[in-house]
C-alpha cells in the first residue's frame, strides 16, 4: 500500500481496509465468495468451467458458454470464530514505566455477515458477442473487540465494504478461444475506531482515562478485469484471469475525542485522503470431464500483497505525532482442487479443498490482520427445477493455526516527554464457516 497524507487522515482510512479479516474469508481481505457453487468446491476451477453468469466475476471470457440471457444471484453468510488471547501486554508511559493495559481479550470480534451478488449475461442475436454485468462485494470485513480489550490501543471497531458494478463483454473468437473484459465502477466506504492512551494518567493509561479516536471516509474508483478461456477439446476447458488492483483514494473524516486535562487540545476533527491499494489478482484454473458424470476441477490464484509495508498515520498533531507500522505484506498464492459429480439429470454434487497463504508475516503481524494460512474443506450441490430454474447451495469451513501477535504502537511521539508505547503480545485464533445459496434464471 502506498499512502499519501493530508493532515494524517487517510493513511489511517487505509490501515482500516487492511484490519482484522473476521468477515473475509480468503487471506488477507479479498472476498472470493462471489458464487454458491465456487463455495461448494472450494473455488476450484471458478476461472474454467464457466457453467453459471457468476463467471462474470471470476473471468468473463466464460460468458460465451452461456447461451441466451442468464441470471445468477445469491448471497453468502460468512460466520467467523476469532479471537485473542493476551500474553503478556504492557504499556509505558511518564504515568508508569511499566504498567498492564486492564481488560478482557475483547470477545469474538468476528459476527455473522451476509453478503450478496447478482450477474445477468445475455448473448446479442446472431452474434459471437456476449455483454454481461455483475454486481459483487468484492473487499471487505467486520470486526468489533470489545471497548476494553488489553489491545484496545491497536483496534475496536473496524469496518471496511466494497460495491463493485462490472458492464462486461466477452467475444468467442474461434471454436476453442473466447476473451472477455471488464469495467469495475468500484465504491469502497471504511471505518476505524481505537483507544488513544493518556501518557499523563498517574499509574499508567486505564480504560478510565482513555480517549477515542474514530475514522470513515469513502470513494469511487475504477479498474478492470479480463480473461482467456481456450477449449482444446469438448471435455476440456483452461481459464486464465487477471483482476487490477484498484487504487482507492479516500476522503474522509478523523476525529479524537474523551482526552481530558492538558491533552485536551487533541481532540478534534480533520480531513484527509490517501491511497489504498488493493493487489492484483492472477488466477489460473482447469475443468476437465472424466466421464459424463465426473468433472475434475483444479485452480492456482497469485495475489500481489506486496505493495503494503507500511502504514503511516500522520496526525497533524504536535502533540500526538506519527503513528508509523510496518506491515510487511507479501506477496501471497492459494490453490485448490475439486470435483463435481453428475448423480442424475436434476442433482450435481461438488466438493474441494484448498490452501490460502497468509500475505502477513511474523514479527509485523498485528491485532487488526491476525491472519494465517487457511485451510478448506467444502461441499455443495445444484439442483435443476425445471428448464429454467436452478439451485445452489455450499458449505465451507475453514482451519487456521493460531497466529502470534508482537507489536509496538507509539503515541506522542512527537514529544519525548510524554512518548507512550503499547507493547502489544497475543496468541490470535480464527475459524470460519460459510454457507451459501444462489439462484440460478435461464430465459
Amino acid at each position: 500500500m502506498r499512502l499519501r497524507g493530508d493532515r494524517g487522515l487517510g493513511a489511517v482510512l487505509a490501515v482500516s481496509a487492511l484490519a482484522a479479516s473476521g468477515a473475509a474469508s480468503a487471506a488477507g481481505f479479498y472476498i472470493q465468495e462471489q458464487s454458491a457453487a465456487g463455495v461448494g468446491r472450494a473455488h476450484a476451477g471458478n476461472v474454467a468451467i464457466s457453467d453459471d453468469a457468476s463467471t462474470i466475476y471470476y473471468n468473463p471470457a466464460g460468458m460465451t458458454q452461456l447461451p441466451g440471457i442468464q441470471v445468477d444471484q445469491g448471497i453468502d453468510l460468512i460466520v467467523p470464530d476469532a479471537g485473542l488471547k493476551d500474553q503478556g501486554t504492557v504499556d509505558h508511559s511518564p504515568g508508569a514505566a511499566n504498567s498492564f493495559p486492564g481488560g478482557g481479550n475483547g470477545g469474538n470480534p468476528g459476527s455473522a455477515t451476509p453478503l450478496g451478488n447478482f450477474y445477468i449475461s445475455a448473448q446479442i442475436p446472431d452474434q459471437q458477442i456476449w455483454v454481461g454485468l455483475g454486481v459483487s462485494v468484492p473487499y471487505g470485513f467486520a470486526a468489533k473487540y470489545e471497548q476494553n480489550s488489553f489491545a484496545r490501543y491497536d483496534s475496536i471497531d473496524s469496518y471496511v465494504e466494497t460495491f463493485d458494478f462490472a458492464p462486461t463483454i466477452a467475444f468467442k473468437l474461434n471454436d476453442w478461444l473466447s476473451f472477455g473484459i471488464g469495467l469495475d465502477e468500484q465504491y469502497a466506504y471504511v471505518k476505524l475506531r481505537s483507544a488513544v492512551p493518556d501518557p499523563l494518567a498517574a499509574g499508567g493509561p486505564s480504560i478510565a482515562t482513555d480517549g477515542r479516536l474514530t475514522l470513515s471516509g469513502h470513494t469511487w474508483s475504477t479498474g478492470f478485469n479480463g480473461g482467456l478461456l481456450f477449449t482444446p477439446d469438448p471435455d476440456t476447458k483452461i481459464g486464465l484471469s487477471y483482476r487490477f488492483g484498484i487504487q482507492h483514494n479516500i476522503r474522509g473524516q478523523l476525529q479524537i475525542a474523551n482526552l481530558t486535562g492538558p491533552l485536551a487540545i487533541v481532540n478534534g476533527q480533520v480531513s484527509g485522503t490517501a491511497a489504498l491499494d488493493e493487489p492484483d489478482v492472477v488466477q489460473a484454473g482447469f475443468a476437465r470431464k472424466l466421464t459424463p458424470q465426473l468433472t475434475l476441477l483444479g485452480e492456482f490464484d497469485f495475489y500481489t500483497w506486496s505493495n503494503f509495508q507500511e502504514i503511516n498515520i500522520h496526525t497533524n498533531s504536535a502533540l500526538i505525532g506519527n503513528l508509523v507500522t510496518t506491515e510487511n505484506y507479501q506477496d501471497s498464492v492459494s490453490v485448490s482442487l475439486g470435483a463435481e459429480y453428475q448423480l442424475d439429470p436434476q442433482w450435481r454434487l461438488r466438493g474441494g479443498i484448498k490452501y490460502d497463504q497468509t500475505p502477513t508475516t511474523d514479527g509485523f503481524r498485528d491485532t487488526r490482520v491476525p491472519d494465517s494460512d487457511r485451510y478448506w474443506i467444502a461441499a455443495g450441490f445444484h439442483y435443476d427445477y425445471d428448464d429454467h430454474i436452478g439451485i445452489d447451495a455450499g458449505y465451507a469451513h475453514l482451519f487456521a493455526p493460531d497466529a502470534n501477535i508482537n507489536l509496538q504502537r507509539q503515541f506522542f511521539t512527537n514529544i519525548p516527554a510524554i512518548l507512550t508505547t503499547s507493547d502489544i503480545k497475543a496468541q490470535a485464533h480464527l475459524s470460519v464457516d460459510i454457507l451459501s445459496a444462489g439462484l440460478t434464471y435461464k430465459f
